[in-house]
């Protein structure tokens, strides 16, 4: 039976913020990196879940920070979507890459200006992402907020996207 079928524990403790089970689990020489039916790794499931204390042990305990699911989308692209800043700093200590593209194109940067998350996008420029990159559509995320309606976080949201990061 393909493994990716079955239920996997690990995941579930980590989604549910199961810090002392995930603990106990890995001790039992459990796949840190096993990928479930949706091509989800145990850290995926606590950035989602928002389970702060288990993503960060999960990277200390050397789940791969690189991983990408399905879709192309990294952990950076999960932690925007959760609108995780405590779980983008964590990643950004292991360099992961904050540009890299989904299969779609879209970027962590692209996912927070569509979610209109002016915090995001601010930590996002600060942190190094490239506002100049397209998504299949050929759109960057300044593009996007064209198509987001004229209201005060639009206006927001161009704002920073002209600003930053500032030129030393």
């Amino acid at each position: 039976m393909d493994p990716r079928k079955k239920w996997l524990p690990l995941h579930t403790l980590a989604a549910s913020g199961e810090f002392y089970l995930v603990d106990a689990l890995l001790k039992h020489n459990v796949d840190i990196n096993a990928v479930d039916k949706d091509g989800l790794t145990a850290i995926h499931k606590a950035i989602i879940g928002k389970k702060q204390a288990v993503t960060n042990y999960l990277l200390r305990e050397s789940a791969n920070p690189f991983v990408c699911d399905d879709n192309g989308a990294t952990l950076l692209h999960y932690a925007v979507q959760t609108a995780s800043s405590p779980a983008i700093k964590i990643l950004l200590l292991y360099n992961v890459d904050l540009n890299l593209k989904d299969n779609d194109g879209w970027t962590p940067l692209h996912l927070a200006v569509q979610a209109r998350r002016t915090d995001i996008v601010k930590l996002l420029l600060i942190k190094g992402a490239d506002k100049t990159l397209k998504n299949q559509e050929g759109l960057t995320p300044l593009d996007l907020c064209l198509y987001s309606g004229k209201d005060t976080r639009t206006y927001e949201l161009i704002k920073l996207l002209k600003q930053l990061p500032k030129r030393r």
